[in-house]
């Protein structure tokens, strides 16, 4: 392996490309949940889709395994090396190089963060409108190779709905690019889709169009307080039927909420009472008074209707960050609480109240572990979070996580759900794919990876096990 290395330093040789000492690859090495990780054999950070051309011919010559990383965000696995993989990082590539208003589109390199993006078209009144709660770190490329969904998936649904046109690099080398604007293009297979969602087992994303949207003129939000999570089905389809500018809709269960508290004492329980769950209700309104004073109406009748107990409407855009927080910052604060197995899945929206029954259920046979559960309304996608308890061992909570994985999705299966609703399969998931895709699918998947990459050294065992 290290006359290999050598040999790919001799042959794709430029000024910084590559970190070369070991202290420098821990950003690398382990993902965001602090379960996986591995020491990467190189990091090399390209700043063109020629420079990443080199790499991966040069890799494929030598096979040399490698990971392609974005800003390694990801939750399963798949964006960290296990093996002494090369890792190559996109974050160099962060340049927003083309914007378009009359088409509505934004050509921007792989690496270009989410937040980044925003802010650049802010001066237009314009955005890109996936967005996540990592939107500080997480990078285009990543996003469109799990194909990140986040809070406003019930109005612009996935990054798939918004991506237009894509760049990538095969494993040979070979730049594939289709950097296409328009938003009909009936040409034969649109190849762009094969990258969405693809873990870079197929190859590295380097530039994508992205389609964009104007700033709504205005934008309502409203921390509602549930009695009952029974209710949530209710909640809804009623504000579907009566907020047409619905963008969000997001619940989060009692003790998220208790645990942003017992972390950070500053944050204050939002009403007189306390509540079992709350939601974040957003809807993209005209501006003025009369808008807000309907928004207010709308959710008047939801009250007389009992499907609420209580709204906080936000006055300010700083009230707005404090509603908001109670959903956004419990994952904040599991990360401080203790290791974690996260289940990121997908349930019929009907049958979140029982996933959500059963799920607490089973967690309660695990003595010392804590269960912490929030999602998207609106698309069923739940964040299951079972967290290490202060005196358990490190030991006994890494040993419960089979049976956790195999009560919780086939309790996933059961409901005609998804193991995975936003995060990807990684290695984490993989030995379950099986619960959501058919055996034909996966090995079509597997026949359009030996096509593409049939030395198999791009993100090997990810979303299944490597080919021997």
């Amino acid at each position: 392996m290290q006359s290999a290395l050598q040999s790919l330093r001799q042959e794709v040789s430029a000024p910084g490309l590559y970190l070369d000492d070991p202290a420098d690859f821990a950003g690398f090495a382990t993902d965001w949940t602090r379960k996986f990780s591995g020491q990467p054999s190189l990091v090399a950070r390209p700043r063109s889709t020629e420079e990443v051309a080199a790499l991966l011919a040069a890799c494929q010559r030598h096979r040399i395994p490698v990971v392609p990383q974005g800003g390694n965000t990801g939750m399963v696995g798949g964006s960290v090396p296990r093996g002494g993989e090369v890792v190559i990082s996109l974050s160099r590539m962060n340049r927003i190089e083309a914007l378009d208003k009359v088409a509505g589109t934004v050509q921007v390199q792989a690496g270009v963060v989410l937040q980044q993006l925003n802010d650049a078209l802010a001066a237009d009144h314009l955005f890109f409108p996936v967005d996540l709660g990592g939107r500080g770190s997480c990078q285009i490329g990543g996003m469109i190779a799990t194909n990140a969904g986040g809070l406003r998936v019930l109005r612009y649904g996935h990054v798939r709905d918004s991506l237009r046109g894509i760049e990538a690099v095969l494993a040979d080398g070979t730049v594939v690019s289709n950097l296409n604007k328009l938003k009909k293009n009936n040409t034969g297979l649109d190849l762009k889709h094969l990258f969405v969602g693809s873990e870079g087992i197929l190859g590295i994303i380097t530039r994508a169009v992205l389609e964009i949207v104007p700033k709504p003129p205005s934008v309502e939000t409203a921390l509602l307080a549930l009695t009952d999570r029974k209710q949530l089905p209710d909640l809804l389809q009623a504000a579907r039927a009566a907020f047409r500018g619905l963008s969000s809709l997001e619940f989060v269960v009692r003790p998220a909420v208790d645990l942003l508290r017992e972390v950070d004492p500053a944050v204050r329980e939002p009403f007189d009472k306390v509540y079992p769950l709350y939601a974040v209700i957003e809807e993209e309104t005209g501006t003025g008074p009369v808008a807000r004073e309907e928004f207010a109406e709308r959710l008047e009748a939801l009250t007389q209707n009992g499907i609420i107990a209580d709204a906080i409407v936000a006055e300010s855009e700083a009230q707005t960050r404090e509603l908001w927080g109670y959903r956004e910052r419990p994952p904040e604060a599991i990360t401080k609480t203790g290791l974690t197995h996260k289940f990121d899945v997908t349930v019929p929206q009907g049958e979140i109240p029982k996933f959500l029954d059963d799920v607490e259920r089973l967690a309660s046979r695990f003595p010392g572990f804590r269960i912490f559960l929030y999602g998207h309304l609106g698309d069923g996608n739940v964040h299951v979070n079972v967290v290490q308890g202060k005196m358990l061992a490190r030991e006994a909570f890494y040993a419960a996580e089979k049976e956790l994985s195999d009560e919780i999705y086939g309790q996933v299966s059961a409901l005609a759900g998804s193991i995975s609703a936003e995060h990807g399969i990684g290695i984490m998931k993989r030995d379950y794919l099986g619960h959501s895709r058919s055996a034909a699918e996966i090995a079509m998947m597997r026949r359009i990876k030996n096509a593409l990459d049939p030395l198999g050294i791009m993100n090997p065992g990810v979303i299944f096990a490597a080919q021997k």
